[in-house]
């Protein structure tokens, strides 16, 4: 059973060769992300393994059915980088990896308490010795009201998390989820952020989510709100959001994504332009913490990752279906 595993990173190899081997496939390995220039490299192959860096679309999903490939699985929760109709019309399985919620949700949380205790300028000024208090007065959590977009997996260890926290805690969700509403209140997303200190987004990109916050929907949260995104950049429209910070209207965000980012993100840039002017305009300000597409980066997640798709393209070959197929 050979399967092609492409866009793979060095760090996972061995928890991929495991994997590999107790499930009983065979394993070929493909440094880059699949596109348009380098899908050849999957002719031969009936399973392939790829990340949320290798595109999609039906123009290459069709090359890729035409060269025999049947079944492909994405090490990754999100699938945004799929054709999902191009799939069904061309017979294509695939299936996506729901990893550790955990992962996700303790940096996401992480985040909130550096933001709320100004953990970014602490860090500088201390690098420097100075140790005064002008401009640190921290929140605490028990008295914020904290607004969770998605209450998926993610969204809802998230709320569990927070529930030890004691904010007040607001929930928006195209499919609410009657089992948390002892815990959330849910609200339409208009109230939801006119109302919540702290917005955290856990939504899927897809269509109708893309820059689900704008410049109106950030016109409309609470003066001096903090954003959290630890999902899609694609969420946020970045000019808008830097608009925001640069006002005051916003307090503050925290951004793992970032539009744009896959340009360079997974890579060490060190001496090199980065060219991303939004990037560098949030890594100027003291109110913002920007880091690298990390959320996910536990060594749960990453056997998780592994295990999930390879075990989803095994199941497919066996029996046409996978637990975590995408239908």
């Amino acid at each position: 059973m050979k399967v092609l595993i492409c866009g793979f990173r060095k760090d996972e190899k061995e928890t991929l060769d495991r994997v590999s081997s107790e499930l009983g496939i065979e394993p070929a390995y493909f440094s880059p992300n699949l596109d348009s220039g380098n899908l050849d490299a999957a002719k031969g192959f009936e399973m392939i393994a790829v990340t949320a860096g290798s595109k999609m679309d039906r123009e290459n999903l069709t090359r890729l059915a035409g060269m025999g490939v049947r079944y492909i699985a994405t090490r990754s929760i999100g699938f945004d980088n799929f054709d999902v109709a191009a799939c069904r019309e061309l017979g294509l399985k695939f299936a996506n990896a729901p990893y550790s919620a955990h992962s996700v949700a303790d940096y996401t949380v992480m985040l909130m308490l550096m933001l709320t205790r100004r953990m970014r300028e602490i860090l500088r000024r201390g690098a420097v010795q100075d140790y005064g208090y002008k401009g640190f007065e921290g929140r605490e959590l028990h008295n914020l009201t904290v607004g969770v977009i998605g209450t998926g997996r993610i969204g809802r260890t998230v709320i569990e998390d927070l529930s030890g926290f004691g904010p007040k805690i607001l929930g928006y969700d195209l499919y609410p989820n009657d089992a948390l509403r002892d815990r959330v209140e849910y609200l339409p997303l208009e109230e939801l952020l006119a109302r919540a200190d702290i917005v955290t987004l856990h939504a899927p990109l897809q269509p109708s989510s893309y820059h689900l916050i704008n410049a109106e929907s950030l016109r409309g949260m609470k003066e001096g709100a903090l954003l959290i995104n630890t999902a899609r950049g694609e969420l946020v429209d970045t000019g808008a959001l830097i608009d925001a910070l640069e006002s005051g209207k916003l307090g503050g965000a925290a951004l793992d994504v970032l539009e744009g980012e896959r340009a360079y993100t997974f890579a060490d840039h060190r001496g090199e332009v980065v060219k991303s002017r939004e990037r560098a305009i949030l890594t100027a300000m003291p109110n913002v913490l920007l880091t690298g597409h990390y959320a996910f980066y536990t060594d749960q997640a990453v056997e998780d990752m592994a295990r999930v798709a390879l075990r989803a393209l095994k199941q497919f070959a066996e029996s046409g279906r996978a637990d975590s197929e995408i239908v």
